[in-house]
Parts: structure tokens; sequence; C-alpha cells
């Protein structure tokens, strides 16, 4: 998908016209027409403006290849910073926490990778779990799920970053499937 295609794409989920994103943007309705037919492309200032607003990076809208499913934004953080909570809140609530202070529902997560055939197999006649339990040793992070403005968001909280992603699939279930993992919603909600 070229650029273009991305802002007016961007700009009609938001419910904005050519003329009112022209306006917050503070360029003229025939500018945004114009790169919405990919006859231009906006400068670097207005490309910085776009992204904040669609809460996306620079790399997603130039990029020809990437879906808004398929980016990733990347944020660093030191977790070790933050402090630890008392009673049974955890370092990773406090940084999703402020980090998406305007979240209409913040909501943890419990990931399970899916396994091929054969890892079922050795889990349920072997040792049952520990496939689970390995992944589990091999990623300890924390993921969130985080609805604002309508639009639902995958937060992955680690040592060093924050990763959240988009959501272009249907979620209110109990459960969701994403990139060969299951997220589980767990009772545990944030806000």
């Amino acid at each position: 998908m070229l650029s273009g295609e991305k802002i007016q794409m961007m700009r009609t989920e938001h419910d904005l016209s050519q003329k009112e994103l022209a306006e917050k943007l503070g360029v003229s309705r025939q500018a945004i027409a114009k790169w919405e037919t990919n006859r231009g492309i906006p400068d670097i200032e207005n490309l910085k403006r776009i992204a904040q607003l669609f809460e996306v990076s620079i790399d997603y809208l130039v990029s020809e290849e990437e879906s808004i499913q398929e980016h990733v934004m990347k944020l660093p953080i030191d977790l070790e910073q933050y402090p630890i909570p008392k009673g049974n809140g955890l370092r990773e609530d406090h940084v999703v926490l402020e980090k998406f202070p305007d979240a209409g529902a913040i909501r943890e997560l419990y990931r399970r990778r899916k396994m091929t055939t054969k890892e079922n197999m050795v889990d349920f006649l072997l040792f049952p779990g520990i496939q689970e339990v390995q992944d589990h040793w091999r990623d300890a992070s924390k993921y969130y799920l985080i609805e604002r403005n309508s639009r639902h968001f995958l937060v992955n909280v680690t040592e060093n970053a924050v990763l959240t992603r988009r959501l272009a699939i249907d979620v209110s279930g109990k459960s969701f499937e994403l990139a060969g993992d299951k997220f589980i919603k767990t009772r545990r909600k944030l806000k």
C-alpha cells in the first residue's frame, strides 16, 4: 500500500474529510488530495504531524509493504527505572498506565504460542505443559489489550521497550489469535 492510500485509509477511519485533515495539519485541501492520489508526498514536518495524529510511525507511512497490523511501534524504556508497586501490581502495569493515560480500557492478556502437531503430541504424551513453560521462560514479557478511541492495540512490555501494534481484527471474544499466538483475556483489568 502506498503512503497516499495509507493517509486516505486513516483519514476515513477517523471520519475526517480532506478539508478537516487539511485544517488539522495547516495545509490546503488540495495538498491532501495530491498526497492521497500519490501525485506528491508530504514533507518531513507534515509526515511527523500525520504520524502523530494517526498514532503511527513515519516508517509505516513511507513503507509500501507494511500493513497497519504488521506495523509495530517501539518505544525504548528501562523497566528497572520504574518503581515496584505496592500490593499486587507489576512494573509493567505502571508502564502501560503511564504510556496510555487516555485509554478507555486496559486489560491484561495471557499469551499462548500455537504449537505444531509434533509439539502437541510431545507435550501431551511425555511432559504435559512443558512446551508452555519453556515458551514462557523464553518470553516472560507482559501483554495488554488497550482500547482507545474505538481502536484496539496489542501492547507488549519488555525489559527495554514498549511494543505497540494496532489491531485490525475482532477482539470482542475471550481470546483472539495473531501471528501464531493466541491471546487470552485475563480477569485483571487496569482500567
